[in-house]
C-alpha cells in the first residue's frame, strides 16, 4: 500500500459514517426563560436586559440605517425638485402647481422619513429580540443583514396601521382602534420570530392575543410611558448644554474655558440624543418581543396534541396474544 497510509496505526484511515455531521456549535448565550404569566417587572427586566447586553451592535445598526433612511428622503426630494423643474414656494403664490411642488418636494420626503425611519427600527429592535432568544451573537452586520428583509412588512404595518387607526378615532369606534393598536404594536415581533409576511402575522397574532388581550394591553401602556418618560427626561437634561451653548455664543471673546465647555456640552448633547432615540424607538419594540415569547408559549402549552401525520395502514398494528401464547 501507499506510504501516505503509514501514519495510521491500522493502515487505512478512519472514515466517518456516511450519515455523519458534525455537532452544532453550542449557542453564545442562554437566555432566562419566562415564567408562564410573566409580569411587568419580568418583561420591562427582560427588555432592558437585552437592550443592555446589545446596545452596541443595536448603536452601529441604527447608526447605518439611518444614514440610509436619511439619504432616502432627500434624494426624492431633490430629484422631485429637478423634475418640477424648480420650484417657486418663496414667491407665496397660491396657484396649484405650487401647491403641487411643496407636496412633492416637501411633504412627501418627510412622509417617507417618518415612516422609513418607524419601519428599521421596528424590524432591528424585533430581529435582535429573535436573535437574543435564539443564543445567536448580536453583531452590527448580522443584525442588519437579518433584519433588511423585514423592513418593508414593517413599513407597511405602519402604514397600516395609520390608514385604519386614524379614521376610527374620530368614530365611536374608538375601542376597536384601541384593540387593533395592540394587534400592530405585536406584529414585528410575529414576523422576527416567526419569519412570515404582514398578513400572515397579522392572524398569527389575533390567535395569540385570544384571551390576553388585557394583559398585553397593559404592558404595552405601560412600555409607552416609560418610553416618553424617559423623552421627557431626555429633554430637561437636554437643556442644560443648550444653556452653555447658548452663554458662549452670547460671549464676544470667549475663553479657553468656555471653548472647552462648549465642546464638552456639544458632544454630551448629541450623546444623550442618540441614547434617548435609541431607547424610546427601541424599548417599546422589545417589550413586544419579551410580550410574544410569554403568549407563544402559552399558546403552545394550551393547543391540543398534534396528530400524526398519516393513520397506520390496516395490519400495521398486530392483534394482542391471547395468554399463554
Amino acid at each position: 500500500m501507499s506510504g501516505a497510509w503509514q501514519q495510521y496505526p491500522g493502515g487505512v484511515p478512519p472514515r466517518p459514517h456516511p450519515g455523519w455531521q458534525p455537532a452544532p456549535p453550542p449557542p453564545y448565550f442562554v437566555p432566562p426563560p419566562l415564567p408562564p404569566r410573566p409580569g411587568p417587572g419580568a418583561l420591562l427586566g427582560g427588555a432592558f436586559r437585552v437592550l443592555g447586553r446589545t446596545w452596541r451592535s443595536l448603536l452601529g445598526a441604527l447608526f447605518v440605517a439611518e444614514l440610509v433612511v436619511l439619504a432616502t428622503p432627500v434624494g426624492v426630494g431633490f430629484g422631485m425638485y429637478a423634475l418640477r423643474g424648480g420650484s417657486d414656494l418663496g414667491t407665496g403664490s397660491t396657484d396649484p402647481s405650487v401647491l403641487v411642488d411643496f407636496a412633492l418636494i416637501y411633504a412627501l420626503p418627510l412622509f417617507l422619513l417618518l415612516y422609513l425611519i418607524q419601519g428599521v427600527t421596528g424590524a432591528l429592535a424585533a430581529t435582535l429580540a429573535a436573535q437574543d432568544a435564539t443564543g445567536t451573537r448580536v453583531t452590527v452586520r448580522g443584525l442588519l443583514r437579518a433584519s433588511a428583509p423585514r423592513v418593508p412588512g414593517t413599513v407597511g404595518g405602519y402604514l397600516l396601521s395609520s390608514v385604519v387607526l386614524l379614521p376610527l378615532l374620530v368614530t365611536p369606534l374608538a375601542p376597536l382602534a384601541v384593540w387593533l393598536w395592540v394587534v400592530f404594536a405585536l406584529i414585528p415581533a410575529v414576523m422576527a420570530h416567526q419569519e412570515v409576511g404582514l398578513f400572515e402575522a397579522i392572524g398569527r397574532t389575533v390567535d395569540l392575543l385570544k384571551g390576553s388581550w388585557w394583559w398585553t394591553f397593559l404592558n404595552m401602556v405601560l412600555a409607552t410611558v416609560i418610553a416618553f418618560g424617559a423623552d421627557f427626561i431626555g429633554g430637561f437634561l437636554l437643556s442644560v448644554p443648550e444653556s452653555a451653548i447658548q452663554a458662549a455664543n452670547d460671549r464676544s471673546e470667549p475663553t479657553l474655558e468656555d471653548v472647552a465647555s462648549l465642546l464638552g456640552a456639544t458632544v454630551g448633547g448629541l450623546t444623550l440624543i442618540i441614547g434617548i432615540l435609541m431607547f424610546q424607538l427601541a424599548f417599546t419594540h422589545l417589550v413586544g418581543a419579551q410580550i410574544y415569547k410569554a403568549l407563544s408559549a402559552r399558546h403552545n402549552a394550551l393547543a391540543p396534541p398534534s396528530p400524526l401525520p398519516y393513520p397506520p395502514p390496516p395490519g400495521a398494528i398486530p392483534p394482542p396474544r391471547r395468554p399463554g401464547w
